[in-house]
């Protein structure tokens, strides 16, 4: 938007009320402004298209009084580093970061810090040239960010990229856990905003008092973050209290009553971990709902102050505290997905020495992890790495995921599979097509957007009992590093009307937590037969869920849902149309080639008398099922003998064969 240049104060750039309202910054934020990035507010202008800045404001951006500029709004990340002139800083560094908190820097600024910040003494404010910003070339100072002088920071180019590193700048732990979180960033930065303007913009408008938002997601998923970007977005500094040591009610008065003491806007009061105080069962329950509640009519009717409650569900939090009008939204924050889980593995061994590393299968192996887990298996295995003296590759790197136990709460992470492939008999069709259903997708997604299609996320498997659709279901979220959740179709339906169709809610909630992840119905058609013909209304209502959850790729995430079935003709059409269950892959009795695969890779010790060959042959109408029924009946027979040679023979086969009503020709 073209704003006309006029003469105003430091820091604050001033505007017309409207036309920030217009550039969708109703409580002002951050805009661009020739070189630089200044933090605009509402106020009182000479005429409606005036931008009002200060001299240092001018001189940073290269304007001047009465020139006529284009000012964008920006969404500035937090800077991981500020880099200020001159080999030593007249003020101690954490004092430095906090007198600049909350204002955004850009690579050849010069800012004004005050040395007496924070030591109680007077002086005089000196100017100050900022060198570098990492991540170039411009950020927000925000709590995580470290200010120092050239002297006591290295350059950027002193940091050495590791071998096999993705080619330009490491992302930073918390640039990945905001990836994918762009929407919930622009509607708190939105929020705090207005919450925070100067002038009392709420009251102003007659909106009804608000204090903050509730902000809920297992813990490590990234909340912290999310309210320190969102703020320095918003151009406000983040009072952050965390309330793990919290014991009593009177510890937990003296904390927040002294944070709205303290904050003077534009300030954002994080109360961190609220589960800790506001899921108590104890005598204290009452108390501590009762000071949340004060608390939010104390930042309510403070101007310039917001709250950002974090706590892992709402659900922990008092009834009137949850429902407070002074708490009307919520923001959901999900645990990382496959993205997410990748940058964050690429963030966290920046300044690891490393080979070449496949963070891709990285991603995949790690379903389930927050952004805690990823650190520590990060850690784990630069223990491995200093023992062994090496460099760390993605083995060690696998060998430490497996070791580091997944940490989002309660949550149901499903199994993972111990086999792949490899001890899937034959069946070299059905896997080439599961992989790229199903792998491709997850591991290499660009082969889908080069082509411009969706993947497929529906698959039905058919065909007689016994043919290895579960078997081959399993080997498949092995292969691809998913989480597996096997369901029976029985085990979804319940009398009770509503119970069926929130547990199909809830096992796609705890398969969306731990993407990439398979759900896995077996028995399909016992859970969603042809609707209108059945007397049980309950089936009706689980296919109505089922439409429900399965529509949708993106709110989805990386899940895949595969159902099996005897009977296909039994399920109801609507499931098995394009966009749902849309793949269908037979799998049919085995044939004799099938079958001498699954005799050449079983764990039964066979004879020297044993033709596997021509037990292929004779077995002919058996599925893997039955196959492996019959050599557990041989093997049985040898163990009732109590032979000294613990090996199947073909007088054992033979034996086991009549039962099937087989006899060797």
């Amino acid at each position: 938007m073209k704003f006309l240049i006029r003469q105003g104060d430091d820091p604050f750039a001033r505007a017309d009320a409207m036309l920030l309202t217009a550039m969708g910054l109703p409580g002002g934020g951050i805009v661009k402004v020739g070189k630089s990035h200044v933090l605009v507010r509402p106020g009182e202008v000479s005429d409606s298209s005036a931008l009002m800045l200060g001299e240092r404001t001018m001189a940073n951006a290269g304007v001047s009084a009465g020139e006529s500029v284009d000012a964008k709004r920006v969404m500035l990340p937090q800077a991981q580093r500020v880099v200020l002139a001159g080999d030593e800083l007249a003020i101690e560094a954490r004092h430095a970061a906090r007198a600049l908190q909350g204002i955004p820097v850009t690579v050849g600024d010069i800012v004004v810090i005050d040395p007496s910040y924070g030591t109680g003494e007077q002086s005089e404010p000196v100017e100050v040239a900022v060198v570098g910003v990492i991540p170039e070339p411009a950020g927000t100072v925000g709590s995580g960010t470290v200010v120092g002088s050239e002297g006591d920071m290295p350059p950027t180019s002193a940091i050495a990229q590791p071998e096999g590193r993705p080619v330009g700048e490491t992302p930073t732990t918390a640039t990945a856990m905001l990836t994918g979180l762009e929407e919930e960033l622009e509607t708190l930065a939105g929020w705090l905003a207005l919450l925070t303007s100067a002038g009392n913009l709420p009251g102003t408008w007659g909106l009804p008092s608000v204090a903050g938002i509730a902000l809920e997601g297992p813990s490590g998923v990234g909340k912290s973050e999310l309210v320190n970007a969102a703020a320095a977005a918003a151009g406000a500094k983040v009072n952050e209290i965390s309330l793990e040591l919290v014991f009593k009610p009177e510890k937990l008065l003296d904390l927040v009553e002294k944070g709205v003491k303290e904050s003077v806007g534009p300030t954002v009061i994080f109360l961190d971990r609220l589960d800790a105080v506001a899921g108590d069962e104890g005598m204290f329950r009452n108390q501590m709902g009762a000071i949340l509640r004060w608390f939010l009519d104390a930042v309510a009717e403070k101007p310039g102050l917001a709250c950002v409650l974090g706590v892992s569900s709402l659900e922990a939090l008092d009834d009137a505290v949850a429902a407070s009008p002074l708490l009307p939204r919520r923001l959901t924050i999900p645990p990382p997905d496959l993205k997410r889980r990748r940058l964050l593995f690429e963030a966290a061994l920046g300044k690891v020495p490393s080979d070449e590393i496949d963070f891709d299968v990285l991603a995949a192996k790690s379903a389930g992890f927050s952004g805690a887990d990823v650190i520590a298996s990060i850690v784990h295995a630069s223990a491995m790495v200093v023992r062994s003296g090496g460099n760390a590759t993605t083995e060690i790197l696998l060998s430490a995921i497996e070791g580091t136990t997944p940490s989002l709460g309660s949550v149901s992470l499903g199994e993972m599979p111990s086999y792949g492939f490899e001890r899937v008999a034959n069946l070299d069709d059905v896997k080439q097509r599961l992989t790229e259903a199903v792998i491709w997708p997850i591991q290499n997604p660009e082969r889908f957007e080069s082509m411009g299609i969706e993947p497929p996320r529906g698959i039905l498997l058919h065909g007689p009992p016994g043919t290895g659709k579960t078997y081959v279901t399993r080997a498949l979220a092995h292969e691809a590093g998913a989480a597996f959740f096997s369901i029976k179709g029985a085990e979804l339906l319940d009398k009770f009307v509503g119970e069926s169709e929130r547990g199909v809610r809830e096992l796609f909630a705890r398969a969306r937590s731990v993407a990439p992840s398979i759900i896995f119905f077996d028995e399909f058609d016992a859970l969603a037969p042809v609707r209108g013909n059945s007397n049980n209304s309950v089936t009706d209502s689980v296919v109505a869920s089922l439409l429900t959850e399965i529509d949708g790729v993106a709110e989805r995430g990386d899940v895949v849902v595969i159902g099996a079935t005897n009977r296909k003709d039994l399920i109801d059409p609507a499931l098995l149309r394009g966009g749902r269950l849309e793949t269908h892959i037979l799998l049919d009795l085995p044939p004799k080639a099938s079958r001498l695969a699954l005799l050449k890779i079983t764990d039964v010790p066979f004879a020297d008398d044993v033709d596997i060959d021509q037990l292929a042959e004779v077995t002919e109408g058996l599925s893997f099922a039955d196959l492996t029924s019959l050599l557990r009946e041989a093997a049985l027979g040898v163990l009732r003998a109590d032979r000294d040679e613990l090996a199947v023979t073909w007088t054992d086969l033979e034996e086991a064969l009549k039962r099937f009503n087989l006899e060797v020709v």
